[in-house]
């Protein structure tokens, strides 16, 4: 159970409660109807309020909300925990680690260590993951703690995806361009599959990327997405002629590393709450720190060489 409550302002005085809710503080209709249905769910100064009631500068308008945990089995997998308060926790989700449960992931998923990391807690909590990574990409997933923060973080602001990401590859090859946009839209292969195309009849795709260094056949990159597409940096890197090393779908094995080599390293978002920028970072795990030195990988400023020798 999470308790919220809001100071009004000046600014806020004479407004109704449910317009304060909604359009200044991005809750859902679905959240604020459930509120509704419960006799300490809206609370102004400590006693019951409607949502058509106004407010006034200096009352406290609480909510509180109560979830209802998906029933998953627990895992005994200890992840590190980036960042954690009421609202959110990032985790540093581990390679070969789904986030979700699947016919073939039963008890091994994020979701299974959320679980049992509530019950440790003594919490009783949904799992709600913001920015869902492949089960072999490493880094930084945000979960909500509650319905309210899903709805915050997991829609869209002003200036783009509320979660910010960064992301860190090793690309097979030696990219020639040292930064740039990809521009290209991502689509199925057909329905039977989760491959995925580069197609002008796909859903739109952007991928920022800039060169971190390079290796005598590799190159170390960072990637910023400004939209979420499925597999958006793989399948732009594969159509580009650089798949990512240890890509078995849109690239080949390769001896460096066991898996595609991706990892989430950094997230940014308003706090669903305060609005404060949160900003957390997650360290290259060990197997791509170890690929990046069997790879000869040095910044670009001292690898210049390999550019010219090939």
């Amino acid at each position: 159970m999470r308790r919220i409550d809001f100071a009004i302002t000046e600014a806020e005085d004479g407004l109704k409660v449910e317009f304060v809710l909604k359009k200044l503080h991005g809750m859902s209709s679905r959240v604020v109807t459930s509120l509704k249905h419960r006799p300490d769910g809206l609370l102004l100064n400590g006693a019951h309020i409607r949502t058509v009631d106004p407010v006034h500068a200096g009352d406290t308008l609480s909510v509180t909300l109560e979830d209802a945990p998906q029933d998953y089995l627990e895992c005994a997998i200890r992840v590190p925990v980036l960042y954690e308060d009421e609202d959110v926790i990032v985790y540093d989700k581990p390679p070969d680690m789904p986030c979700h449960p699947a016919k073939t992931h039963q008890a091994d998923t994020l979701a299974n260590v959320f679980a049992r990391d509530c019950r440790e807690r003594g919490e009783a909590l949904s799992f709600r993951c913001i920015n869902r990574l492949d089960r072999n990409t490493s880094g930084a997933v945000v979960v909500a703690k509650n319905a309210h923060a899903a709805t915050v973080l997991g829609g869209v602001g002003r200036g783009g995806i509320r979660v910010k990401k960064r992301y860190t590859a090793i690309l097979t090859g030696i990219l020639p361009y040292e930064r740039g946009i990809i521009d290209a839209g991502i689509d199925r292969i057909d329905e039977q599959t989760i491959n995925r195309i580069v197609s002008n009849r796909g859903q739109p795709a952007q991928t920022r990327f800039e060169v971190l260094g390079y290796g005598r056949r590799y190159t170390l990159a960072e990637f910023k997405l400004y939209t979420g597409r499925t597999h958006q940096i793989r399948v732009h890197m594969w159509w580009l002629g650089y798949p990512l090393a240890g890509d078995d779908i849109y690239g080949w094995d390769d001896a460096i590393i066991a898996r595609h080599a991706l990892h989430c390293g950094w997230v940014s978002f308003p706090h669903p709450v305060t609005g404060q920028t949160i900003e957390v970072t997650a360290p290259l795990p060990e197997d791509l720190s170890r690929a990046v030195e069997l790879a000869g990988i040095r910044p670009k400023a001292e690898s210049a060489h390999f550019i010219e020798k090939g």
